[in-house]
């Protein structure tokens, strides 16, 4: 599943866009609704942004395609045309084309709203994106995050991590599966993974995380996008949406013996330092009323606001 949201402040008098935001996610929770104010979606763009929970390869294809559409006069006009006289289904097919370059041709679910706006509810806010980030944090220490039907146990922990890559003898995403071994990293910035990552020692004096085996213990791929649950003890699971299905894998060679996965917390330490590597324009003053379009795509979701 590829979750696309976009939403847009245009000048329907001038015809021309004044603002506009977007971002993709493998997740829904990053969807907001259709109906919330523009600079509800910014901020809700910035968090899936900080949150590192956005597709960052179809996000780039997102911008550059609402880059290109929102700078032609020819679409802004269709577009105007099709709001004025409120042809929804049109709106649907120009969106689920924007979609369809993004994200592969599909049958996408498409969510469209649209409404008038003064300028100076252009930086109106009516969702605390703070506190929902609290909320969240709090609800991730009671509920076990699954991923693709697989339920990660509610009592382990849970940290964020890339994948080893080997361009040249690695193995490809798309022919791993359960039970094969492969080496990560752990990635910095939240309490569970810093913890582990400084109790662990993984960081060696040039500040460089050291990579550890894991089990891959489910993987689900999609034509843009797998979603796979590693464990590198019994206590620790990772779990990752990789948008680079292409991408070879540091694999555990089994000629070299037992996989060496990791069967305490203490022995990370001793199994990972014996493999020490580095790496890698109008003034908005004026009174001339604006048009907001706010879209969602949930494979497909678009949501489109309208001012006039």
């Amino acid at each position: 599943m590829v979750f696309v949201m976009f939403a847009a402040i245009l000048d329907p008098v001038e015809v021309k866009t004044l603002k506009f935001e977007g971002v993709a996610s493998g997740t829904p929770q990053v969807l907001i609704s259709t109906r919330s104010t523009f600079q509800d979606f910014c901020n809700r763009v910035q968090r899936v942004i900080y949150k590192g929970d956005q597709l960052k390869n179809i996000t780039k294809s997102l911008q550059e395609s609402l880059k290109t559409s929102f700078s032609s006069e020819s679409v802004l006009t269709e577009i105007l045309h099709y709001i004025d006289h409120n042809l929804v289904d049109r709106l649907e097919f120009i969106f689920s084309q924007i979609h369809s370059k993004i994200a592969g041709k599909s049958n996408p679910i498409i969510e469209i709203h649209y409404e008038v706006i003064e300028p100076l509810e252009m930086s109106k806010t009516t969702i605390d994106e703070d506190e929902l980030a609290r909320k969240e944090a709090a609800a991730a220490q009671t509920l076990p995050p699954s991923a693709a039907g697989f339920i990660i146990p509610v009592d382990k922990q849970l940290i964020q991590f890339r994948f080893q890559l080997s361009p040249v003898n690695g193995t490809p995403l798309t022919d791993l599966k359960s039970g094969d071994t492969v080496f990560i990293r752990l990635v910095p910035g939240d309490a569970v993974t810093d913890g582990i990552i400084n109790s662990l020692g993984l960081k060696n004096e040039d500040g460089v995380i050291q990579q550890v085996p894991a089990k891959i213990v489910n993987i689900s791929n999609s034509r843009n996008v797998s979603e796979v649950v590693v464990k590198i003890n019994e206590q620790v699971y990772g779990k990752i949406m990789e948008e680079e299905n292409s991408v070879k894998i540091k694999t555990f060679d089994s000629n070299a013996g037992s996989a060496p996965l990791l069967t305490s917390v203490a022995s990370v330490t001793a199994a990972s330092k014996s493999k020490v590597t580095k790496k890698d324009s109008a003034d908005v003053s004026h009174i001339l009323p604006f048009m907001f379009i706010l879209g969602l795509v949930a494979i497909g979701l678009v949501a489109i606001f309208f001012f006039i």
